[in-house]
């Protein structure tokens, strides 16, 4: 069974989330801060994907973490999670850099998830898929 890790202190999208992952039968754990995301990956480091807000009202932001779990050789899918996809011109821009700097499969625009909506869109990794499932 495949497992997500899920990081992010908003609820909503948190939930949102979730509910994803449950109509595709894949099992998600959650994490409220990025702090408490590398506890929970440093238990269980093989979590198929691990999909991140970007900032968190704690000291360790998800990209920071991202970069991390990244750097520490994990094979699994990364994505981010956030509102700032949403400004004209930062989808591209990120598209680019956050393979870079943490190895970034998708990103996830969180207009759409605040409704319940998941939209995958991929990074230069991962260019030319549908979605990573």
């Amino acid at each position: 069974m495949k497992r997500v890790l899920i990081v992010d202190d908003n609820d909503r999208y948190a939930n949102n989330l979730k509910s994803y992952f449950d109509s595709l039968n894949i099992h998600s754990d959650r994490a409220v801060d990025a702090k408490e995301g590398l506890i929970l990956f440093t238990k269980n480091p093989n979590y198929d994907m691990i999909v991140s807000d970007v900032t968190m009202e704690t000291q360790t932001s998800g990209l920071w973490m991202m970069r991390k779990i990244y750097k520490s050789g994990y094979k699994g899918t990364l994505v981010i999670a956030s509102t700032g996809f949403d400004v004209i011109g930062v989808m591209p821009f990120s598209s680019y850099f956050l393979t870079w700097f943490c190895g970034i499969h998708w990103m996830i625009p969180k207009v759409p998830l605040k409704q319940g909506t998941v939209e995958w869109v991929p990074t230069a990794l991962t260019k030319g898929k549908i979605n990573p499932f």
